[in-house]
């Protein structure tokens, strides 16, 4: 296998996790977003260039695109999950975040209603995230994006996943 200065990374984090006590299936969930494939909308260069970059460490491929009207265009147009969440900057130019939410939500898709849509976004005041609640998205991010509440969010939302897949199979058994 190609050595990786990540994954080494990764492995020697989950060893002291271990190490102090965690079990090993607690330290491998602590790299939930590994693997992942996620949509983000992003209209600041920089700040795109640092997500990009920070997922990349975790493993994640990241799609990102410059404003609502675009991961709204591009998320109708991607196969049934392909996906796995979408990262949504509120402010952007065209369409904004709490506009794009609202129309993925509206899609007839089965997965629009589904997909963990968060709010990445620097107004962090109580009345922001119930906005971006009521727009539609799961949860809300201040930024600059804390990977370690990311981390819980995708987890939070995995688990949920997984539990209405074994509920759908449950139900067709």
């Amino acid at each position: 296998k190609p050595f990786f200065a990540s994954a080494f990374k990764e492995k020697i984090l989950e060893m002291q996790k271990v190490l102090k006590g965690e079990s090993q299936e607690e330290a491998v969930k602590s790299n939930i977003l590994e693997g992942m494939h996620l949509l983000a909308a992003e209209d600041n260069e920089i700040n795109a260039e640092i997500l990009e970059e920070i997922l990349k460490i975790e493993g994640v491929f990241c799609e990102i695109v410059e404003n609502g009207q675009l991961v709204l265009e591009r998320f109708e147009n991607a196969a049934e999950g392909e996906f796995d969440a979408i990262l949504m900057d509120v402010q952007m130019p065209v369409m904004n975040g709490y506009e794009a939410t609202k129309a993925i939500r509206a899609l007839s898709r089965k997965d629009a209603a589904k997909i963990p849509i968060i709010a990445m976004t620097a107004n962090a005041f109580a009345e922001d995230e119930k906005a971006a609640l009521d727009a539609g998205m799961n949860a809300h991010i201040p930024k600059p994006i804390d990977i370690d509440m990311l981390r819980r969010i995708i987890s939070q939302y995995s688990k949920r996943k997984e539990l209405q897949n074994e509920k759908t199979k449950d139900q067709q058994a």
